[in-house]
C-alpha cells in the first residue's frame, strides 16, 4: 500500500510542477496502476482467506462437540460415575498421575485407584488403550 501511495504522490507532485517528461510520467503512472491491482489481488485474497479461516473453525467446534458427545456416550455405556468421567478424559488428554491428583485434589494414590477402576469398566488396561479406542474411531471414521 505504501508503494502505491508513494507513486501517487509522486505523480501528482511530478505534474504539479511540470518537469518531468510525458514518459516518465507513464511510466510511474503503470508502476502505480500495477501495485495498486497487485494490492487489490492481495487484499481480495487475505480476505477468502479469512472467510475459510471462520468457516473451518466452526467445522473444528462442531467436530470437536461431536467428538466429546461420542466420548460421553462411550462413558455412560461403560456406567463411569461423574468423578471417574472427569478423571478419564484427563488420562486421555495425557496428564501424570500426578497431576490429575493436583488438580482434583486428591492423593497421586486415589487417582491410580480410580484409573484402574475406570480401565476395568472400559475393558482396557491402561491409558493407551484407552485413548487408542477412541483414537480408532476418529481414523476409521476420516475423510479420505
Amino acid at each position: 500500500m505504501g508503494a502505491s501511495c508513494f507513486f501517487l504522490y509522486d505523480i501528482i507532485n511530478d505534474l504539479n510542477k511540470g518537469m518531468d517528461s510525458a514518459l516518465h510520467l507513464l511510466l510511474e503512472g503503470c508502476v502505480f496502476v500495477a501495485t495498486s491491482i497487485a494490492l487489490y489481488i492481495e487484499i481480495r485474497r487475505v480476505i477468502g482467506l479469512h472467510k475459510r479461516i471462520i468457516i473451518e473453525e466452526g467445522k473444528v467446534s462442531r467436530l470437536t462437540g461431536e467428538l466429546f458427545a461420542i466420548i460421553n456416550s462411550e462413558f455412560d455405556k461403560w456406567n463411569l460415575t461423574d468423578t471417574e468421567k472427569e478423571i478419564a478424559i484427563l488420562l486421555i488428554k495425557g496428564l501424570s498421575m500426578r497431576e490429575i491428583g493436583e488438580l482434583r485434589q486428591v492423593k497421586e494414590k486415589t487417582i491410580r485407584q480410580q484409573a484402574t477402576q475406570i480401565y476395568a469398566k472400559a475393558g482396557y488396561s491402561n491409558r493407551q488403550e484407552l485413548a487408542s479406542h477412541f483414537i480408532e474411531d476418529l481414523i476409521n471414521t476420516a475423510p479420505r
